[in-house]
């Protein structure tokens, strides 16, 4: 990403003190805890290589990846 110049927050969810709260609630929304979960503006990608759209990796190899980040601006 940043190789891409893209707009991002890393929320730290170890050292975040609403850490254990946000992974609850990520439960909740999207059915999984683990991280990496990453969002384009407000759609869940996945993690890395993994989730719903494939992930960060798999949009970057299919090409998906800068069309999603220019819609919501973050390039």
């Amino acid at each position: 990403m940043d190789d891409m110049n893209v707009k991002y927050t890393v929320v730290e969810l170890d050292t975040d003190p609403d850490g254990k709260a946000i992974r609850a609630e990520m439960a909740d929304i999207v059915g999984r805890t683990s991280v990496p979960a990453i969002w384009i503006g407000k759609q869940f990608i996945g993690g890395c290589n993994d989730g719903p759209l494939g992930g960060l990796i798999t949009l970057n190899e299919s090409g998906k990846l800068n069309g999603m980040l220019s819609e919501v601006g973050a390039v």
